[in-house]
């Protein structure tokens, strides 16, 4: 009877030990990590003694003549880049390319953003800059929003929003 006993155990423990163990999640970082296309910058000012803002919205690519006749095309990527298991920086890098031959890149950085996991959502996360919230991150799509309250030389005070969309590069 032991023996039967024994044989069921090893049958069941060699059952339990085939079966499949769920994945374990992603480390918030490697979930986001890629090229981003940018598709929208939006610049905005509004003046706390104005109604309404003044805001430019530039899309993507963004194609053109100089004044002296040479022909461009402005491209924008951000590249999210891992560098702890819940802390990126992101790239903003602008490409011009002109018809003359010529290529010019500007560049500048966000760096540690860390990503807090936004509840009940899979795969998508809060951006956080010293722990204020500056954008989302997930599911192929990237928003980064920074508003700053400033004055002006005249001492009127105002909120400037700049804001950056992009899908990842896939």
């Amino acid at each position: 009877m032991k023996k039967y006993i024994y044989a069921a155990l090893f049958v069941t423990t060699a059952m339990l030990a085939g079966c499949s163990k769920a994945e374990p999640e992603p480390e918030p970082a490697e979930q986001v990590i890629g090229s981003y296309t940018v598709d929208k910058l939006t610049e905005a000012i509004k003046y706390a003694s104005a109604s309404s803002e003044y805001a430019e919205t530039t899309n993507y690519p963004l194609k053109g003549t100089t004044s002296t006749g040479i022909g461009y095309e402005v491209n924008a990527v951000l590249d999210v880049a891992k560098t702890s298991s819940n802390m990126v920086t992101v790239t903003f890098t602008e490409t011009a390319k002109l018809s003359n031959g010529q290529t010019q890149k500007n560049n500048s950085a966000f760096t540690g953003i860390e990503l807090k996991k936004i509840e009940g959502s899979s795969g998508e996360f809060d951006m956080l800059d010293t722990g204020v919230k500056i954008g989302t991150i997930g599911k192929n799509a990237i928003t980064i929003e920074d508003v700053s309250n400033d004055k002006d030389s005249t001492g009127a005070a105002y909120t400037y929003t700049f804001r950056i969309t992009g899908k990842k590069t896939i």
